[in-house]
């Protein structure tokens, strides 16, 4: 059973997903409570009536915003004593909910991936998804293939991005191509900032970004790689509107998360699939800077993927608004604790230094403002002059708050208008097409020589499988006993490991939940600080290790105690925030964070191999993995 919903600060909900399990489930309780007549024998039991989940959610929810706003000690999480569990996260004073059967952290990471795409789609503004079906929708469908993909992407489950290896003569034809397109593109878009990349299956093959780009963040790789995955994955058509009364259909699968694919959306094997572009307007803001960039996804061949992207607003205009916006989430806070002076203070600040942003940025770029801008830039104006004067009387003559909150309520409402217009604005996105669809063209018949042979490498970018080449494979014969092994450099987020074979069902009952159960296993002990860790069932060895390094490759030890520095870190990973970047911040406070790297390495060998053989073996094979990932790095594991 599981579910994810979206409440409003007046308890509304803008977005609902569940299963089927959750629906019977819930429509037993909403007959218990006499919500649904006893004798109603029609009702739909495959889906739920808002107002039925919003009396059934609204003690906790109001319990849960008088906890944040009076106490500041809001619920992570709440356990039923039937075995079902709720967690709680918020954005842009939004509450999202997660309910399920599921361990507290996993239902807590997908909603952290559920803010995460949020985040990407709506930007700052979170009650889009109440009146945009198609935000909504692929929402929904973006959280089925994010789950699709941590359950069988090795990958995706340690929150990385694996880098598919060629050869240099490959690669530099590769990059060739990107780069002329990348310059292209810009030349026919009135967007001078550019990237173009290339995904094979959801192994990231290579990069070009035009000279005035900032560098994507791995974060916003991961996001695009979902992305990709999510229309190379369709979703399946909408069920009937009434099942037949004694059908029992509904329950063959209660996994909303993983739908069965449909021809109805560009389907892979389609042949027109080479000729489809995909677009999408999506919020990037891995390296801390947000900005609006128009996403062109075409196939070059049978799971080869070509993204072109071009920035289409200021960063400064972005990230103005998404401050402002913030900034109006703690007036509401405000409006219910009476903070008083301090907090006022403290949100005049914030706002003064965001709309600042937001009007330099319209003026910087008036050439580009429309009129629909221009009025509503006028608007901001008075509203903002309007508020700015309450808080000043607040403050001066000791008043109360009253009438903050209506100022601030218009205030918003302009600031929705306005990010609609520039940042989340489609016509960016649109007259990209045609240059899109040109330059998709040029890559193709560029790459046209070894799209086939791309294909096949990312099937078995490194397999047990064959020795006959100098692969992962061959270099695995130095380690006998060792059965698998995740190397991960957390600076770039790259991982290098054996390619998994899921279509062996061996495979998939011993090795994969091995592997998995580590990566959980070891996410557990690395948020209580143990950066080393080696235990063992009746199968296997395991170990697991993270360490820091300077600019060189010399191993340095951590200023801060591990226990220490990651009390206050989001969980393990780059989704929920970027987990590794805050460890080296915390642990080296007086260091630049460009001057650690970081790294992980999981190891499975078998059971007969001893701890002292496990060590060994990681050292070695740490020190070693530039033999085929060709980048050296020394290290110092304990």
């Amino acid at each position: 059973m599981r579910c994810i919903l979206i409440f409003d600060n007046l308890n509304d909900i803008l977005f609902s997903k569940y299963d089927k399990k959750f629906s019977r489930h819930f429509h037993k309780l909403a007959k218990l409570q006499g919500l649904i007549p006893e004798n109603d024998k029609n009702e739909d039991q495959t889906t739920i009536s808002n107002n039925i989940l919003i009396q059934l959610f609204s003690p906790v929810v109001t319990s849960q915003q008088i906890m944040t706003s009076q106490f500041g000690n809001s619920y992570t999480s709440i356990q039923c004593f039937d075995g079902t569990n709720l967690v709680f996260d918020e954005y842009m004073g939004h509450l999202f909910v997660h309910v399920g059967y599921e361990d507290i952290a996993c239902l807590k990471r997908m909603l952290c991936v559920c803010i995460c795409i949020v985040q990407h789609l709506c930007g700052p503004d979170v009650s889009d998804l109440k009146h945009n079906l198609r935000q909504s929708s692929l929402l929904s469908h973006l959280l089925d293939t994010w789950n699709q993909l941590a359950d069988s992407d090795q990958a995706c489950l340690v929150e990385a991005v694996e880098q598919l290896t060629v050869n240099p003569e490959v690669n530099a034809t590769v990059i060739k191509s990107l780069r002329e397109a990348a310059n292209k593109l810009k030349s026919m878009v009135d967007y001078s900032r550019s990237h173009a990349l290339i995904f094979v299956e959801n192994k990231f093959l290579s990069l070009y970004s035009s000279r005035d780009a900032e560098d994507l963040a791995a974060a916003d790789i991961l996001f695009l790689n979902i992305l990709t995955e999510s229309f190379r994955r369709p979703p399946p058509p909408p069920p009937p509107p009434v099942p037949e009364p004694d059908s029992d259909e509904g329950d063959s699968s209660d996994e909303y998360y993983s739908p069965p694919s449909s021809p109805s959306r560009s389907a892979p094997t389609s042949e027109r699939d080479e000729d489809c572009i995909e677009r999408e307007l999506v919020i990037l803001s891995g390296n801390g800077n947000y900005s609006p960039h128009a996403v062109h996804i075409s196939t070059l061949s049978d799971g080869v993927s070509l993204l072109l992207l071009y920035q289409t607003s200021s960063e400064a205009l972005c990230g103005g608004l998404n401050d402002a916006f913030a900034g109006l989430v703690m007036v509401q806070n405000i409006q219910i604790t009476e903070n008083g002076e301090e907090g006022i203070r403290k949100v005049m600040e914030i706002l003064d230094g965001s709309m600042k942003r937001i009007f330099d940025s319209l003026k910087k770029n008036k050439n580009q403002n429309t009129p629909q801008i221009e009025t509503v830039t006028k608007q901001l104006h008075s509203k903002w002059d309007q508020l700015r004067k309450k808080f000043q009387e607040v403050i001066k003559e000791k008043e109360g708050a009253l009438g903050i909150d209506a100022l601030s309520a218009n205030l918003h409402v302009l600031l929705r208008t306005l990010l609609r217009l520039t940042c989340l604005d489609r016509t960016g996105l649109e007259r990209g097409s045609e240059a899109a669809e040109l330059v998709t063209q040029q890559v193709r018949a560029s790459l046209t020589d070894f799209t086939a042979f791309l294909k096949v490498k990312a099937i078995r970018n490194f397999s047990l499988g064959s020795r006959t080449s100098l692969t992962i494979n061959k270099y695995l014969e130095e380690f006998p006993g060792l059965v698998h092994f995740l190397y991960i450099d957390r600076t770039n987020h790259r991982v290098t490991a054996p390619s998994l074979d899921f279509s062996s069902e061996e495979t998939v009952t011993l090795t994969k939940k091995k592997i998995w159960s580590m990566v959980e296993f070891s996410r557990t002990h690395l948020q209580d600080g143990h950066l080393a860790v080696m235990w063992k069932d009746t199968t296997f060895n395991y170990a697991y290790y993270l360490w820091f390094e300077d600019n060189t490759g010399s191993p340095i030890k951590p200023k801060v105690c591990p226990s220490t520095a990651v009390k206050t870190l989001p969980m393990p990973g780059i989704i929920c925030g970027d987990f590794y970047r805050k460890l080296v911040e915390a642990c080296f406070p007086k260091l630049a964070a460009s001057k650690v790297r970081c790294y992980e390495l999981y190891c499975i060998h078998l059971g007969l191999a001893t701890s002292s053989c496990v060590l060994e073996h990681s050292r070695r094979l740490a020190a070693t993995i530039f033999e085929v990932t060709g980048q050296p790095n020394p290290l110092d594991i304990l």
